[in-house]
């Protein structure tokens, strides 16, 4: 039997489980950027204030800081599939509230900031089990090639989102209510591809309960140099880098002044060279130097991210968000797979939630680069922004012999 070109290409999806898993978190991933476009939209149409971002993003964030690392050990020691399962209906429940909210006129900063951290407490523990279930479905030289396709699922949906739901909001009929609704189905779609997979995660770590798993966890990570290094490069792009995404209304009515179909292009810009990025990871299987390679991203994200913010140009914008997409996808793609490659099987839950514990600055960078927004400008703190992240990925990465050395 003569195998496809593209499974030769994308061989996990041989795979029957990660197949299953990775086709069927896709209306669910698609589902959350729209809601995180669709929640920017509306707390910057409800206050006019770019800080109102911002605070959405840290009601996101806060639960992630707060729960990512005891979300791992429960990922290590319990069934994923039923955490991805009950997070996922936690989630359905939250978008359906939002769209009673805004369908009823009801809707304010407040009541968005305390579902943010409803459905951040959910994204807490969904994330680290995800991830680490994709290591416990796919054959362990596959495993390059299943991170990097997930990141490219997560990706296209970065480009499909965002205009689809500034159409959606276009609409006079849906509108925002009919959006979250529209949502709250995508993610329940979630729920019976999660029941296909055999639950065969039932194991716990013998030996090892609540705080001493944690500390053991820990230890691990800081036995472990160059997974130690991967993990703060993983920060910089986070902090510095990322919160530009969450800036992008601004962009679109300050500074280029192109309204919620311009927004859209703008985010497609970024959402289609993300795409390619994480693609072109998973094509190429293995790198000889993938630590020389990362940090030419990470210094192409920062430089590109700079010339974008700066610009002032509409048409500018749209290749160097192109670029930043595949800069930043492949530099984020990379990072992951060398993370979950050089972490022993039995930690994965819990690596992985040190790693999404990262993400949790996210929210925290976007509420920094919002108020430094209002103060200064948007063109002057996400360019300052870039250029810090560029200088900053060489610098540790340079200074780090473990890195250096992968």
């Amino acid at each position: 039997m003569t195998t496809r070109p593209w499974l030769k290409t994308f061989p996990s999806l041989q795979e029957r489980d990660f197949r299953v898993l990775w086709a069927g978190m896709l209306p669910g991933i698609l589902a959350t950027q729209m809601n995180f476009f669709t929640n920017g939209y509306l707390a910057f149409e409800l206050t006019g204030k770019a800080a109102s971002i911002g605070l959405i993003s840290l009601g996101f964030g806060i639960p992630m800081l707060c729960f990512s690392l005891p979300a791992g050990v429960i990922a290590d020691r319990y069934s994923k599939r039923m955490i991805l399962l009950s997070s996922q209906g936690v989630t359905v429940a939250s978008a359906l509230l939002m769209a009673v909210l805004v369908i009823s006129g009801m809707i304010g900063i407040w009541q968005m900031a305390a579902i943010s951290l409803i459905q951040g407490t959910a994204f807490s523990f969904q994330m680290p089990a995800r991830q680490s279930f994709i290591a416990e479905l796919i054959s362990p030289k596959l495993l390059l090639n299943a991170i990097a396709l997930n990141s490219a699922g997560f990706n296209a949906c970065r480009v499909v989102g965002p205009p689809l739901a500034g159409w959606l909001i276009g609409i006079r009929w849906i509108n925002a209510g009919g959006v979250y609704l529209l949502m709250a189905a995508m993610y329940a779609l979630v729920i019976p591809c999660l029941l296909r997979i055999p639950d065969r995660a039932r194991r716990k770590e013998a030996g090892a309960k609540g705080w001493k798993s944690f500390v053991q966890g820990i230890s691990y990570i800081r036995g472990h140099s160059v997974l130690l290094a991967l993990l703060v490069l993983s920060i910089a792009p986070i902090i510095l880098g990322m919160p530009f995404q969450a800036l992008m209304p601004v962009f679109a009515k300050k500074i280029f002044a192109v309204g919620p179909a311009g927004l859209g292009m703008l985010m497609m810009a970024n959402g289609v060279g993300a795409i390619v990025g994480s693609l072109a990871i998973a094509a190429l299987g293995s790198l000889e130097r993938p630590g020389l390679v990362q940090l030419a991203l990470g210094a192409i994200f920062g430089a590109t991210l700079a010339i974008f913010a700066l610009s002032g140009s509409f048409y500018l914008a749209l290749p160097m968000l192109f670029i930043i997409g595949v800069a930043s996808s492949s530099y984020l793609s990379l990072n992951a797979t060398l993370i979950m490659g050089r972490s022993e099987r039995q930690y994965h839950g819990r690596v992985m939630s040190v790693y999404m514990l990262t993400f949790s600055a996210l929210p925290l960078g976007n509420m920094l680069m919002s108020l430094l927004s209002d103060a200064f400008g948007v063109q002057a703190a996400v360019g300052s922004g870039g250029l810090l992240l560029a200088l900053a990925v060489i610098v540790f990465g340079l200074s780090s012999r473990a890195y250096r050395g992968i």
